[in-house]
């Protein structure tokens, strides 16, 4: 997850947490139930999937968090350290730099390995895990990318949760007449390259349902959107800068207008009566168990 700031990611995990459907969530628990439960996080930034799923998965568990940034990896281990101190949990590390978090009978012992996930995603061994899980980082991907991992899964199944992709839908409310322009030019900047090739953007948890249901995979979709409101001033003020800034960079001739369009939000925002609802959604995919007909008889061992 490459170019997100660790103080970013701590100001959108509250939100996130907030968003996510429970029911995928408690469905990909449900999903792996072997002991440990041993999950790969993909682009894990600062261990938000970790301190959101352990707890609803419960039991003993192994997590391997995976990320090209060295920078986020050490916010992640702060992260989990601040995360179960505030639990009161126990919190150790062995000689491999894995920590363990105890809590009661429970183990959560978790891992992180730096990677490109873009070069050297076949260099995952998804047949060592139980379950996959991925947030707010399919938008980023391209569909080669996203070709790639979806023939890992069909040689490996696992359960897949990826929660957060965002679906294009921007929301001020009140509206204004530049909304549908800036929310256009958001949706031609989202489709640029992040690293893995073309971005899919709004068009990736499709893609990759689409794909997965053709390698025999049961897909669900859920909504999982942001509200930005009144008690997240700083985020909404970040949003509208966003917005002037990708505006401005795509349709330069309307930079005054946009502008205008900024000042007036900010006011808004100062005034306590702006709101905004960011558009996500989160996928499950579980591997679909082979259903023999009732005539169907196993071959003679000869």
């Amino acid at each position: 997850m490459s170019g997100f700031s660790p103080e970013w990611l701590a100001q959108r995990e509250p939100l996130d947490a907030a968003a996510r459907d429970a029911g995928l969530a408690h469905e990909f628990a449900a999903a792996i139930a072997r002991t440990p439960r041993r999950i790969i996080d993909l682009g894990a930034g600062t261990g938000a999937n970790l301190r959101l799923l352990a707890p609803l998965i419960a039991g003993d568990q192994d997590w391997l968090l995976i990320d090209k940034d060295p920078a986020l990896l050490v916010a992640q281990r702060r992260e989990i350290a601040r995360w179960a101190a505030q639990h009161e949990w126990g919190f150790s590390e062995d000689a491999t730099g894995a920590v363990e978090i105890s809590v009661g009978a429970a183990r959560w012992r978790v891992r992180s390995q730096e990677l490109d996930l873009h070069a050297s995603l076949e260099q995952l061994r998804l047949q060592d895990c139980d379950g996959v899980t991925t947030t707010a980082f399919l938008d980023l991907v391209s569909v080669e990318w996203i070709d790639r991992l979806c023939h890992m899964l069909s040689r490996s199944p696992r359960p897949l949760l990826a929660t957060l992709s965002v679906d294009g839908q921007r929301r001020w409310q009140p509206a204004m007449a530049d909304d549908l322009r800036l929310l256009q030019a958001f949706e031609q900047h989202q489709a640029g390259d992040k690293g893995f090739g073309i971005a899919l953007g709004i068009a990736a948890v499709d893609e990759m349902a689409l794909r997965l249901a053709r390698n025999g995979f049961s897909v669900g979709t859920a909504r999982s959107d942001w509200l930005i409101a009144d008690e997240h001033r700083a985020l909404l003020g970040q949003m509208i800068d966003e917005a002037l800034a990708i505006g401005c960079e795509l349709e330069p001739g309307a930079a005054s207008e946009f502008a205008q369009w900024a000042a007036h939000r900010h006011a808004q925002v100062a005034a306590g009566t702006l709101a905004l609802t960011i558009g996500h959604r989160d996928l499950l995919a579980l591997p679909r168990p082979i259903v023999y007909p009732d005539s169907f008889t196993l071959p003679a061992a000869r």
